[in-house]
């Protein structure tokens, strides 16, 4: 035995799992044919070696492959080949889109000329921090970027939606929630009703005022992103509540708030979101866009009052950008049939959905809103912190190259960036990464299955 391999008998017990193929296909003299001879001798020595009835599986005791989504994966024999050897992709050889949001980082022609050369498909215009004059600059350059470029390049104007925030702290100071303490949350009733300890004021918005009337005992609201967590306890009068604090935390001002369970009777267009859309529905003052996304859409309703103001202001049918919702609350998902019977596609946007849904909930959301927009052949928009870290680092990380690809092999249209090109360090970089994840998944279109 030690002639075969300088080992300690104290050692032998560890080895004696290795059989099956890696050793009975190993050639006489290799490494694997030692160890093959290592397993004799532990046999002779009456030592137990595990061993399966079919001697090209792996002895392991565990099983694998019993889970209810294995049975779902395809027996298409997988070409390793493709998976491994070196083959050049082309970052613009794809057919899923890129859509790329526009910031600080991208607001200048030469940007807009590089981030088209590098694959962007649709460039996003956040309507929340719009000024004067800047789309009517923008979105020219878009379309002449691209006439450069001899490639179709599109545009989608975002509307904000609700917002739900606190208002100004006092002395804008961090207000401090203690755990197990109770807060009033209610409307302000003057400039100088400001959140302080003990209450979180809100200004008197009609959104706002909605949320306040429609909260009921048992409810939880978040604050910041989720960072603080209340809950309702009882009703004061009709614009005052109390609530317990269940996670507490420094609320700073004009942080968010959210109420998963709430289904807000309000339209998800505010009177700055019509605005809004007039301005983007006026071609002739910045020569139009082709998509419009609408946030916080929780019922058909709010497609509606949409398509009411392109009426309102006499947009043709054939020259009306296509209507994308944006899928942020629970009662979305809920209606998700009825939104997308009027809209022409939606938008996956896991930010507020995380929040609002449960981050551990956001994975099996994205592929059931994928899967319905598939089924209802409607665009699909997978957004939100796709490729992060790339905001302060050149390279994205393995779970964000693996999220894009997830998104390609879900079934998604289109993959979309926020503030890696909005405001980060390497908004080229970004384009061409995702570029080419979104062409290396599509090679294996036929080698990986859904798992939904």
């Amino acid at each position: 035995l030690h002639d075969a391999l300088p080992i300690s008998r104290s050692m032998l017990v560890l080895l004696a799992p290795l059989s099956g193929a890696f050793v009975a296909t190993a050639p006489v003299g290799s490494a694997c044919a030692r160890y093959r001879s290592v397993l004799d001798a532990v046999v002779h020595m009456n030592m137990e070696a595990t061993r399966d009835a079919d001697p090209t599986m792996s002895a392991s005791r565990l099983t694998g492959g019993t889970s209810k989504f294995a049975a779902q994966h395809s027996n298409t024999v997988l070409d390793m080949g493709l998976m491994v050897d070196p083959i050049a992709r082309n970052c613009l050889d794809r057919n899923a889109k890129i859509v790329s949001t526009l910031g600080p980082a991208s607001f200048s022609q030469e940007m807009i000329e590089k981030l088209v050369a590098a694959g962007v498909d649709i460039f996003r215009l956040n309507s929340s921090h719009r000024q004067p004059g800047q789309f009517e600059e923008l979105i020219p350059w878009i379309r002449e970027a691209g006439r450069k470029a001899g490639r179709k390049v599109e545009i989608l104007g975002d509307i904000q939606g609700p917002k739900f925030r606190c208002s100004m702290t006092v002395g804008d100071a961090p207000v401090p929630l203690e755990g197990g303490s109770t807060v009033q949350l209610g409307l302000c009733v003057d400039d100088d009703d400001l959140t302080r300890p003990g209450r979180v004021a809100l200004t008197p918005t009609l959104e706002q005022t909605a949320l306040v009337k429609g909260v009921q005992p048992g409810m939880t609201l978040l604050f910041d992103d989720g960072l603080m967590e209340v809950k309702m306890l009882s009703r004061i009068s009709e614009t005052e509540v109390t609530c317990t604090v269940v996670e507490g935390g420094n609320l700073k001002s004009r942080k968010g708030i959210n109420v998963p369970e709430l289904q807000i009777p309000c339209s998800a267009l505010t009177i700055k979101d019509r605005e809004d859309a007039e301005y983007l529905l006026d071609a002739t003052i910045h020569g139009g866009i082709d998509y419009i996304a609408l946030s916080f859409a929780q019922c058909a309703q709010d497609i509606q009052d949409l398509i009411d103001v392109m009426d309102k202001v006499g947009t043709p049918l054939a020259e009306r950008p296509l209507i994308i919702p944006k899928i942020e609350k629970p009662a979305a998902l809920r209606n998700i049939d009825e939104i997308l019977a009027l809209s022409d596609g939606l938008m996956v946007a896991r930010g507020d959905l995380g929040v609002e849904l449960g981050l551990h909930r956001v994975p099996t959301a994205q592929k059931f809103l994928i899967r319905k927009a598939n089924v209802a052949n409607k665009f699909c928009i997978c957004a939100t912190q796709m490729m992060e870290s790339m905001i302060t680092n050149p390279v994205p990380t393995r779970a964000e190259v693996s999220d894009v690809a997830g998104a390609v092999f879900d079934g998604t249209d289109a993959v979309m960036t926020s503030g890696e090109t909005a405001m980060g360090a390497y908004p080229e970089k970004v384009v061409q990464a995702m570029g080419l994840i979104i062409a290396e998944s599509e090679a294996h279109a036929g080698e990986v299955n859904p798992s939904v």
